[in-house]
């Protein structure tokens, strides 16, 4: 079974490289309205829907499960599950995507350098037409 947590870990992953800290840093100190407070939150999102993949893939698992017994009301409950499995991995893609497609435009910059002091580069001299 693949890793029901691989698009969040990824995510992560990423965030944490862009940032050089930890999200439980990153969370601690997080503005709203700030891009990290937005990817956080996205990020948290994911985290969301693919906990609630995993939960709706163990509740089809255990109502398909071989000791039971298939009635018209067990068919009913299944079918329910299995909606809702689906509906938990389209928001769980969606996620995915959104947040992929924003942290793959980002990019690290270098970190400020302490500029050395010396003489201000002159304006360059205007053209006459």
């Amino acid at each position: 079974m693949p890793d029901p947590y691989a698009a969040s870990r990824q995510a992560g992953e990423r965030i944490e490289a862009l940032y050089a800290r930890p999200l439980t840093e990153l969370a601690a100190d997080a503005a709203p309205g700030s891009m990290r407070y937005a990817l956080l939150d996205s990020f948290d999102a994911l985290q969301y829907a693919e906990r609630a993949v995993a939960f709706h893939t163990e509740q089809l698992h255990r109502l398909t499960g071989p000791e039971r017994a298939m009635g018209s009301v067990e068919v009913g409950h299944i079918a329910d599950a299995a909606r809702r499995l689906a509906h938990a991995v389209a928001v769980r893609d969606s996620h995915a995507q959104v947040l992929g497609g924003v942290l793959q435009s980002l990019h690290r910059t270098p970190g400020t350098t302490t500029p050395v002091p010396g003489p201000m580069p002159s304006a360059a001299p205007a053209r006459s037409r």
